[in-house]
């Protein structure tokens, strides 16, 4: 009688949480005004600085190239040696 009730509680009682607490997220909408969850960033933002790490790093590239006395690169030239990179890979 002990080994059932050992048993029955061992598993029963965390399978009733679970149960309980599946049931109560089934029926519960509008988890997300719980969780009170926004964006921190707007995608509007993250373009913003995505396009000001592109700049920074080009202009990085630049100072060396300076150094070495290579000519400045310009974004429409790394654009265009990526697109012929891109277009002779994908015509492989």
């Amino acid at each position: 009688m002990a080994q059932i009730y050992f048993l029955a509680m061992t598993l029963g009682v965390p399978l009733l949480v679970l149960v309980v607490a599946l049931v109560a997220g089934r029926l519960h909408d509008g988890y997300d005004d719980v969780l009170d969850w926004k964006p921190t960033r707007s995608p509007e933002r993250e373009a913003e600085l995505q396009d000001g790490d592109i700049r920074d790093m080009l202009a990085a590239q630049n100072r060396y190239r300076r150094k070495r006395g290579a000519p400045e690169r310009t974004l429409e030239d790394v654009i265009e040696t990526w697109a012929d990179q891109t277009s002779f890979r994908d015509s492989r």
